[in-house]
């Protein structure tokens, strides 16, 4: 097609236009705010609606309950005395950007306010921005996140979405998540929504959480397992932080007791919570491997196994690979820590069965050191010969490094 001067004269003007209009765009999806310092155990009675006591003295009795329980990451609207005691305890807010007077796109000059508020507070993990299947509305909340990394640049905004529903589109966040609640809805998927979000995390420079059921199982008997699985498997793969869903289930609204799904929780959280500085201190994993399983991970029997995980397939252990797998069946995921070391978290593939974990190093990585939940520290681990033992109790991980 013939085109006039005038008319090329119209189209660089365009260009420049939209040029300039998608710069400001390109530069803030690349931006990046600092890192949560801590695995994430969040507290939530819901989204989008304020279940929270209103008396202050209420709301400080259920945050000294949920910091003695475990939770360091409370998700509610904002108040000022909520903050203050927030500080107080050593809970830090995920505010709720889906209230009406501070809401994200509903109201934004509210939300705008809210935010320049509280940037640079040490006592907001960030807000919490979406937590449903995107639709038709990526678009929507990748504006979302460029709003508020522009009202507050401190902190992160989480979000999340149903599976992956969406996600794929959703290239600049800096914490994303998931709920997939597949012990409920396909153990099969649990794999691939781990690994996706794994590569997601690792591309786009982000970390990732899910929402976990707390009702994964019988009260006081199973769910404890499956919840625990669930939390390890992926810490393997690199998930930072949990969203249990929802508070409803684990907490008396009225007594602020805890119920007996609200004790399993508590229970899981008594084993992730003394590694909650140490495991942001890893990088994405740069490998995710596998045994073989004999058994599910609801402890059945597989009638034609050994076999690959659903959802596994192509992450058996390479030959060359410096690790080699003895005895166990376990999920390994490769990091390396802030100082550059070799470290590994070792998951079990049984919610239900204690596993013996026998691993071998073919070449000299140096010392294994193992942490020690109950010290907090990092111990000395027994090997002869290039091989060592880490015992798995049902459901349970270890992190272990290597040090020369």
């Amino acid at each position: 097609m013939n085109m006039t001067r005038g008319g090329s004269s119209i189209l660089v003007l365009l260009a420049a236009a939209w040029t300039a209009s998608a710069q400001p765009d390109d530069k803030l999806d690349k931006q990046r705010c600092a890192k949560p310092a801590e695995f994430a155990l969040v507290f939530s009675y819901g989204y989008s609606a304020d279940k929270m006591p209103a008396e202050d003295e209420r709301f400080e009795d259920l945050l000294k309950r949920i910091k003695d329980a475990g939770f360091n990451v409370i998700h509610c609207p904002h108040a000022d005395k909520r903050l203050a005691l927030c500080k107080k305890h050593g809970v830090k807010m995920m505010v709720d950007l889906l209230i009406e007077n501070h809401h994200v796109y509903k109201n934004p000059k509210g939300a705008e306010a809210l935010c320049a508020k509280l940037r640079d507070n040490a006592d907001v993990w960030g807000y919490n921005i979406w937590n449903d299947p995107f639709g038709k509305s990526v678009e929507g909340r990748l504006r979302d996140i460029r709003n508020v990394r522009t009202w507050d640049p401190t902190h992160p905004a989480f979000c999340g979405t149903y599976r992956t529903v969406g996600m794929k589109g959703l290239s600049n966040p800096d914490v994303f998540g998931y709920y997939d609640f597949h012990w409920k809805r396909g153990t099969a998927q649990h794999f691939p929504h781990l690994l996706a979000y794994s590569a997601w995390a690792k591309e786009r420079d982000a970390v990732f959480y899910t929402w976990l059921s707390c009702t994964s199982g019988l009260p006081g008997k199973g769910n404890f397992n499956r919840s625990l699985y669930s939390a390890n498997t992926g810490i393997a793969c690199g998930l930072r932080g949990i969203l249990w869903f929802l508070a409803d289930d684990m907490i008396d609204r009225k007594t602020h007791e805890w119920t007996e799904i609200g004790r399993d929780i508590i229970r899981v959280q008594r084993q992730i919570g003394p590694l909650a500085k140490e495991l942001t201190k890893l990088s994405h994993p740069t490998a995710i491997y596998t045994t073989t399983i004999r058994t599910t991970l609801n402890n059945e029997r597989i009638k034609d196994g050994p076999t690959m995980p659903p959802g596994l397939t192509g992450h058996a252990f390479p030959k060359d690979f410096w690790l080699q797998p003895m005895a166990g069946e376990f999920l390994l995921g490769v990091f390396q820590d802030d100082a550059k070391r070799d470290a590994i978290f070792v998951a079990n593939h049984n919610a239900y069965l204690e596993q013996q974990v026998t691993l071998r190093m073919t070449k000299d990585v140096g010392k294994v050191r193992v942490f020690n939940r109950t010290g907090r520290q990092w111990e000395l681990l027994d090997s002869t010969n290039g091989q060592f033992n880490v015992q798995l109790a049902p459901g349970a991980g270890e992190l272990l490094r290597f040090e020369k």
